[in-house]
């Protein structure tokens, strides 16, 4: 595609969109806050409701493996529905933002290719910056919940709450809604630069009584930059998320299956 069939392209595009950037970075914040407040005050509901003691079970979802579950699904499920609700009312879809067409086979390769080069980035990142900046824990662990989990069926929820659940969500918000509003004020690289600084900036753990944690803020913008590149490569949602599920996936196996502390 010429550079002036480009320039077209996103034109129309940007006239489709019934949304800006200021909106797309409100309504990601907004979703992201709200999700998490109105999963608690459900599971609160749900505790009086059956006359359990609410401040007791709130005390068990640091320790419970169905409790954090159910409320990871919640957060992820009302993230989406308050995405939906957005797009409804702009007069757009999850089409307009990644999902205009079902997954291939052909997502795959592209997918695998960008995880392997991610990774070789990361490592090369990351022992510069150990080097540059001595104060940053590059050993310093993600606070992800589930200490407890070590049967079987409390493995397969983590697994969907950790693997399966994050991929889909995040990408649809990040490379997809925010990405999208953020393009049609700005170029790509900048978009790109943008969403990827406030997708790693939300996996600080500010807020969790820990140190920020720098690596993991560091790991998730440039994950970001790599899933926004696929995003516009394969002009879907799907690769990225092989990504994002793979790098889950192998975080998820060395914590939980293989037992290895520091990851």
């Amino acid at each position: 595609m010429n550079k002036n069939a480009e320039v077209k392209k996103d034109v129309v595009r940007k006239k489709k969109i019934g949304f800006g950037a200021v909106s797309a970075i409100i309504v990601t914040l907004f979703s992201y806050v709200a999700s998490q407040f109105l999963a608690a005050i459900f599971i609160g509901f749900w505790a009086g409701a059956t006359g359990r003691n609410i401040d007791k079970v709130f005390g068990q979802l640091d320790t419970s493996i169905g409790l954090q579950f159910t409320f990871f699904v919640l957060v992820e499920l009302i993230t989406l529905y308050i995405l939906w609700l957005f797009l409804k009312l702009r007069s757009n879809s999850w089409k307009d933002i990644g999902l205009a067409r079902k997954p291939v086979v052909k997502d795959i390769s592209p997918a695998l290719i960008t995880f392997a080069v991610y990774f070789i980035v990361l490592i090369f990142i990351t022992s510069v910056i150990g080097h540059l900046i001595p104060n940053i824990d590059t050993q310093q662990t993600q606070q992800l919940g589930f200490k407890n989990a070590d049967s079987g069926p409390q493995l397969l929820l983590v697994f969907i709450s950790l693997v399966v659940l994050p991929p889909i969500t995040e990408e649809i918000v990040v490379r997809g809604f925010l990405y999208t509003g953020l393009k049609t004020k700005f170029t790509r690289h900048i978009s790109a630069i943008i969403a990827s600084a406030l997708f790693g900036f939300a996996h600080l753990q500010l807020g969790s009584g820990e140190p920020p944690l720098w690596i993991a803020g560091i790991d998730t913008l440039v994950l970001s930059l790599f899933l926004i590149h696929l995003r516009e490569k394969t002009g879907a949602l799907w690769s990225g998320m092989l990504v994002h599920g793979i790098k889950n996936g192998l975080a998820f196996l060395l914590l939980f299956v293989i037992h290895i502390p520091g990851i």
